[in-house]
């Protein structure tokens, strides 16, 4: 049998991304030229001009910026006058109608009656300006830091380390590494103190 003249398939397949991909290849470096010759025919900008350009942009923006958020502003107050216009007129409806005995009436109004009570209560009490003794005794048995000694108050490092006063009839130290362990605890102190 004769040998069969057909296309092979796969090699025309092959042939045919191999040249996409070249024309690819050459548009791109046509569009990189093209490029490269604007930005040589433009030039270098000036630092002053950039600086320009970025100020303007960040004008742009903060402008942009303060508009949108004066539209939401505006955008909520008009929700907000629709909600305060027209009350849910379905809200008030109910659905299933439901018997409510007498006796579940009165303690409805018994509770009603109790709460407004208890309401021109405290309002009474803040006319008067009146207090339980435990409140009265809790805002005024408050005890004074103003003239206390055991607390140190200082801006800075230095002023803290002249405030703390050491007694200076202090037996001497038989043992430096006392003395020690007794500096780190104050050094320790006012970095804590301080930070």
């Amino acid at each position: 049998m004769p040998k069969k003249m057909g296309v092979n398939s796969k090699a025309e397949e092959a042939r045919a991304r191999k040249n996409a991909t070249e024309a690819d290849k050459k548009s791109r470096e046509a569009r990189e030229k093209e490029e490269q010759y604007w930005r040589e025919a433009e030039g270098s900008k000036s630092r002053a001009a950039k600086k320009r350009e970025e100020e303007s942009e960040k004008r742009a923006e903060a402008a942009a910026r303060k508009a949108e958020a004066r539209r939401l502003a505006e955008q909520e107050e008009k929700e907000l006058e629709k909600a305060m216009k027209k009350p849910d007129k379905k809200a008030n409806r109910v659905s299933i109608p439901v018997k409510v005995t007498e006796a579940e009436l009165m303690k409805r109004r018994e509770e009603e009656q109790a709460e407004m009570a208890r309401k021109a209560d405290e309002a009474k009490k803040r006319k008067d300006r009146t207090a339980e003794e435990e409140e009265y005794e809790r805002m005024v048995l408050v005890s004074n830091t103003n003239r206390d000694d055991s607390i140190i108050e200082a801006s800075s490092v230095e002023e803290a380390i002249a405030r703390i006063s050491v007694a200076d009839n202090l037996p001497a130290d038989r043992h430096p590494e006392r003395r020690l362990k007794a500096s780190f605890k104050v050094r320790r102190f006012i970095v804590f103190f301080f930070y």
